[in-house]
């Protein structure tokens, strides 16, 4: 199992609040992969994929997150980050 970071049902909706997504309906770790947590996410709003960076620092962060977000925004198929309500991908 690749899921090195647990999330609670009341953590993942708590965090969620800050996000235009929906309420949780469910949440299921994916147990495939090699360095991050990864998580399925079920709201109201649809169905995302939730990734934990374990090792990557944080400062690395922003450059890949918004070269998804161009990349997507493109029309190249890579996953598209999601904003906060605060138009931050890292939190």
């Amino acid at each position: 199992m690749s899921v090195y970071t647990n999330v609670s049902a009341a953590e993942l909706t708590a965090w969620l609040a800050n996000y235009s997504v929906g309420r949780l309906l469910a949440c299921e770790p994916i147990k495939a992969g090699i360095e991050n947590s990864n998580y399925f996410v079920t709201t109201t709003q649809g169905r995302y994929v939730l990734t934990l960076f374990e090792r990557l620092p944080a400062e690395e962060l922003p450059f890949y997150l918004d070269l998804m977000a161009h990349l997507a925004r493109h029309g190249i198929p890579c996953p598209a980050p999601i904003a906060d309500l605060s138009d931050r991908y890292v939190r």
